[in-house]
């Protein structure tokens, strides 16, 4: 895998950590995928030290807590980058996944329709496979256009 090819290259890129968890987990590799994203968190939290307002390291925090499936800390990094960059089209995406991983698909939709207005690509929204569950949901599919 190509993703743990670049974790041995460059171990300390913790958004490369970040992608083997999420290809390992799509991939239906849930328990492998997990202490990659733990050693993701571990190495952003590094980054965080030099500049705890940088909303994109904020970003994938919280996305890589969602999921592992802890509500708290997500929830606490999503607040944090929002705070710091609330109408930043990206965070807005990243605050629909985060929702929507977490089961909260209602909100995950609101801040889906918040990105989507933000101008976030709605063929990105349509590909991404984190919103598979809501494949049928009548809102996202006005959303994506379908």
């Amino acid at each position: 895998m190509a993703y743990q090819q670049a974790a041995k290259l460059d171990p300390k890129q913790y958004v490369t950590w970040g992608n083997l968890g999420a290809a390992l987990f799509y991939g239906g590799k849930k328990a492998e995928a997990m202490p990659n994203y733990q050693k993701a968190i571990d190495l952003a939290a590094d980054q965080l030290k030099v500049n705890p307002r940088d909303t994109d390291v904020l970003s994938d925090i919280c996305g890589y807590y969602a999921m592992m499936g802890n509500r708290d800390q997500a929830l606490k990094y999503l607040n944090q980058a929002l705070q710091y960059g609330h109408s930043e089209k990206e965070l807005l995406f990243t605050a629909a996944e985060v929702y929507n991983e977490l089961g909260d698909t209602g909100l995950g939709l609101e801040w889906l329709t918040k990105a989507v207005h933000a101008g976030y690509s709605p063929s990105m929204v349509r590909d991404d496979p984190g919103f598979t569950n809501l494949a049928d949901n009548p809102q996202f599919r006005a959303l994506i256009g379908q």
